[in-house]
């Protein structure tokens, strides 16, 4: 799952990054894992340079390198086969009958407290509260807190990445790759202490029309009428991809989150007080990851409650 996983880092934050660009100021929230899936089953279609875009963007191409020669030499649709053999299996992992993926984040809702979510502009929004034994990094630069909230038996978890003084999440954003990502939420990096955490309460249901985004990122051919190749799913002509929707819902309450999907760094741990305090009082990212595989399952910004 590796070579996955990483495919599906890099997908993440470059979907993350066009939707960010385009969306500027506006909550984010989308599934890269749901999208990904998704499209793989659409490359088991494609063929000639459709599924060679195909594999460029979704990061597949580093899986097909990292194969064995028998399985790097053979057929586009082998290939595709078997990584959405691979993705099959995780969702099978991901959606056992007995899993339980409710986040409890508080017990009681502790009133309001401001906001600060816009520049000059504070909101009134319902804020949660729970102390508790948590993973916490401090980042030296860009500065920020990086908290990991459990799901129940540690399944899943909550990444929350949090500017902290003069440091804004546009700062952050510029920042994100692939490498930091995996330097700034790496379990070698935090330390597990009391937490004194504080968030939003907050709910996002987000509809997305990916053509241009995916059109962006360099999958071009298969939303043409004359160049996509989609010969492996059907021997009819002019077959071509028309739309990619994406639709996400997440709620995060005091009865604990759920999420559905459709379709030179410095870094340190701060010796801070016997009780840190996790004030998510301003714009911030956060991720929720598959801890078994490290897969995100999604990915958000809040940038207003």
């Amino acid at each position: 799952m590796g070579s996955l996983s990483t495919a599906n880092v890099e997908f993440c934050l470059d979907v993350f990054k066009e939707m960010n660009n385009s969306n500027v100021g506006d909550n984010i929230f989308f599934s890269p894992l749901s999208l990904l899936y998704a499209l793989s089953m659409i490359l088991l279609g494609a063929r000639g340079n459709s599924a060679d875009q195909m594999q460029k963007v979704l990061h597949f191409n580093h899986i097909v390198e990292s194969l064995k020669p028998e399985f790097k030499n053979s057929p586009q649709c082998s290939q595709a086969g078997r990584i959405h053999s691979e993705l099959g299996v995780l969702f099978s992992q991901i959606n056992q009958p007995d899993s339980n993926y409710t986040l409890s984040i508080a017990n009681k809702l502790y009133g309001t407290e401001t906001m600060a979510f816009h520049e000059g502009k504070s909101v009134i929004v319902e804020m949660m509260h729970q102390t508790g034994t948590f993973k916490l990094a401090f980042i030296k630069e860009p500065k920020m807190l990086v908290l990991e909230l459990p799901y129940v038996n540690n399944k899943l978890n909550m990444i929350i990445l949090l500017p902290k003084g003069t440091t804004n999440l546009e700062q952050v954003e510029k920042q994100l790759n692939v490498r930091t990502f995996h330097r700034w939420t790496s379990s070698a990096n935090m330390l597990e202490r009391e937490v004194e955490v504080h968030l939003p309460r907050f709910k996002l249901e987000v509809k997305y029309e990916l053509n241009s985004l995916l059109k962006s990122l360099g999958m071009t051919d298969l939303f043409n009428y004359g160049k996509a190749d989609l010969s492996g799913m059907s021997p009819a002509t002019g077959l071509y991809l028309s739309k990619v929707i994406h639709k996400s819902y997440l709620d995060v309450s005091e009865e604990g989150t759920e999420a559905a999907g459709a379709t030179g760094d410095s870094i340190s741990v701060k010796r801070l007080p016997i009780r840190a305090r996790f004030m998510a009082n301003r714009p911030f990212l956060f991720f929720i990851r598959h801890v078994h595989s490290n897969m995100i399952l999604f990915c958000g910004k809040l940038a207003s409650p």
